[in-house]
């Protein structure tokens, strides 16, 4: 118990003086959005993230072993490897991508909406399934607390911010006039079954197919780490219900939420399956519960996975081509007021609405 003290304790000490650092770098800066001192915080936090997966997979050593033992021993497993590799890349791109875009003084809403989806995504996965699976709990774990708090107070921050548009008058053909929503809607669906299945399937469900899925074509359910369980299950617990949302958004267009929710459930989705596909590859997963890697079981198993990866990209790619049906999602800056006294606009979007 010393020694877990002895790493919360530096552990917020090094999160204190990094939050202060960050307030330090933007005080000659005007009107700084809180979002950019949580993007510039946990920009840090991503390079130590990634340095523990090098040293997870032997690339490095000497770097913070000792941080798996008495601080959180979870991340010494195949997703707690994956994971870490993917805020020390995906998210360490995204936060810069706000800080760069708010220096230009450009939207950043759409990046932090995807963003905000993502880091939920892990965090509530992570810390289930820590808490849940077979690893000792630390002290430490409480370190997640700001990774966990803060993404949804700026989620919060994001969807009040939602730029106003007036209501669309337009006429929108029957949705069997509107090929590809009807394929989304068909996705949705299937999404959904299969969604509710698998979380079946990993809780034990009695009928046979369901063993036999997960003995022969996706046998990662079984992994005693638990975080695998508790991925399939947070499909059949949120995704399900952005799914019943989202079938009711394509079916009866003009609902102006679709855009910004499919940023966030593209980034939850994007993250959940490169989290589960590789984890379930990893060497540190044992063999016995790796799928095969040839075969109909590999067919499945990249079937279904890769499409609850892919498809999300580009539904969320669809609203956002499309602002009468689904809404806007960024906001308009660059205003600037001339010596005249007159507003200069130079957002294209700006332009368009005058």
């Amino acid at each position: 118990m010393k020694d877990q003290i002895v790493v919360f304790t530096a552990g917020v000490i090094c999160l204190t003086v990094v939050a202060v650092g960050v307030f330090f770098i933007f005080r000659d800066v005007q009107k700084v959005d809180p979002l950019l001192y949580v993007a510039s915080v946990f920009s840090w936090s991503c390079i130590i993230d990634l340095g523990i997966a090098l040293e997870l997979d032997g690339y490095i050593s000497n770097f913070i072993g000792y941080y798996f033992v008495e601080g959180e021993p979870y991340l010494n497993t195949a997703h707690g490897t994956v994971i870490n590799y993917w805020d020390g890349t995906v998210h360490f791109f995204l936060y810069l991508a706000m800080i760069v875009l708010f220096c230009n003084r450009l939207s950043y809403r759409e990046v932090g909406l995807y963003w905000a989806g993502s880091i939920l995504n892990s965090m509530v996965v992570l810390l289930i399934g820590a808490v849940t699976g077979n690893h000792p709990i630390k002290l430490s774990i409480f370190l997640n607390t700001p990774y966990l708090l803060l993404p949804i107070i700026a989620l919060v921050k994001l969807l009040h911010e939602r730029p106003p548009q007036a209501r669309s008058f337009l006429q929108f053909p029957n949705i069997f006039r509107r090929p590809v929503d009807f394929l989304f809607i068909l996705y949705f669906g299937a999404a959904l079954c299969i969604s509710i299945y698998r979380a079946l399937a990993a809780m034990g469900g009695n009928y046979s197919s369901m063993k036999l899925y997960v003995k022969d074509y996706d046998p990662y359910l079984r992994d005693p780490t638990n975080f695998p369980f508790i991925q399939v299950s947070s499909y059949a617990y949120f995704f399900v219900a952005y799914y019943l949302f989202a079938i009711y958004g394509l079916l009866c267009p003009g609902q102006h939420w679709m855009a910004d929710w499919s940023l966030i459930h593209a980034g939850a989705a994007a993250q959940g399956q490169m989290t589960y596909i590789l984890g379930a590859r990893h060497h540190r997963t044992n063999w016995t519960f790796r799928f095969d890697t040839s075969g109909p079981e590999a067919s499945i198993f990249y079937g279904i996975n890769l499409t609850l990866l892919l498809v999300p990209q580009l539904f969320a790619i669809w609203c956002l081509c499309d602002v009468e049906k689904f809404g806007r999602s960024n906001t308009v800056h660059k205003i600037q007021v001339e010596e005249n006294g007159f507003m200069s606009l130079e957002s294209s979007d700006a332009k368009k609405k005058l």
